[in-house]
């Protein structure tokens, strides 16, 4: 009984081994969902919403709101400056003496010609408002005695809205960003005390702007999504799978072609998934760079 028990754990650690798998992350890009004006490169960026207003904003909330329009700038820079014939430029985070009523009357377009023509911008991004909050919900959790304890999850909530102007003070997109994440759990006391601050999350809160920022410039540029494949490992396979992650999938696809016509039946069906996985990563390369050419007027 102990020989055959051992021939059976043999048998498993061998079909363990012969199946083990890794992951890999993979790039895909896509075109852009809309067009910018073709000889608009030129950005300027200015926040209009005045959080300094006490009839709307509490003082101690101002640090989160000064991260928000920071967070904000660095994510529009982000998506920006991947192409190198653009530029922007941060004119103002804190422009008093507008609100979002008084930016829908005509002459504010004349406020928007001002800025481009200083700057020599040809497009002007405006953020109209932000809205910051932290939010929760009540549920009970079992605690360390195996009883019930009112406990809050707590979320964060970032709200803004942007205007994409031309140079002539033309509107060309509204964005609503509308992002939230989750912050922490904790027990509290009858269920009412305790919980994050604006201020002390602040990093928090321009992560989050940063993104809704990404989110509503990025329509107008390629986008990149990422998706994971798996891979098959061992033996024969760990030298080409080097090569991929090192970043050299190209180096993999002779290696990977003779394994596939290997005699042994397992090894030439995982040197094919690998080698179509392979392709797949060298063809949405070579996408990319389609795409990008494409949009930055390179292409041949």
């Amino acid at each position: 009984m102990k020989k055959t028990f051992q021939l059976v754990a043999a048998a498993v650690i061998l079909v363990a081994f012969s199946s083990c798998t890794t992951m890999i992350r993979i790039e895909r890009t896509y075109p852009p969902e809309a067009d910018l004006p073709y000889d608009s490169n030129s950005f300027v960026f200015v926040n209009f919403y005045d959080y300094q207003v006490p009839d709307f904003i509490k003082d101690r909330h101002k640090i989160a709101y000064t991260a928000a329009v920071k967070g904000y700038a660095d994510g529009l820079a982000s998506i920006i400056r991947q192409d190198r014939r653009a530029s922007l430029i941060v004119d103002d985070t804190l422009r008093k003496g507008f609100t979002v009523m008084s930016m829908q009357y005509p002459d504010f377009a004349d406020t928007v010609r001002a800025i481009c023509r200083n700057h020599g911008a040809g497009l002007l991004i405006a953020l109209d408002s932000l809205s910051l909050w932290v939010d929760s919900e009540f549920y009970f959790a079992e605690n360390d005695e195996g009883g019930s304890m009112m406990a809050k999850d707590f979320y964060l909530f970032v709200n803004s809205y942007m205007t994409l102007y031309s140079s002539d003070g033309a509107v060309i997109d509204r964005c609503a960003g509308e992002l939230s994440d989750y912050i922490k759990s904790k027990y509290t006391v009858f269920g009412m005390f305790g919980g994050p601050t604006l201020a002390r999350i602040s990093d928090r809160v321009a992560v989050l702007a940063a993104g809704a920022a990404k989110d509503c410039i990025g329509k107008f540029y390629p986008f990149t999504d990422s998706y994971t494949e798996k891979l098959y490992t061992g033996g024969p396979l760990n030298k080409p799978n080097q090569s991929i992650f090192e970043g050299y999938p190209e180096r993999a696809v002779e290696p990977l072609r003779q394994l596939a016509g290997s005699p042994s039946p397992s090894i030439a069906k995982k040197a094919s998934w690998n080698l179509r996985v392979v392709n797949d990563i060298l063809e949405n390369r070579k996408l990319s760079d389609e795409i990008w050419n494409r949009f930055s007027g390179t292409e041949h």
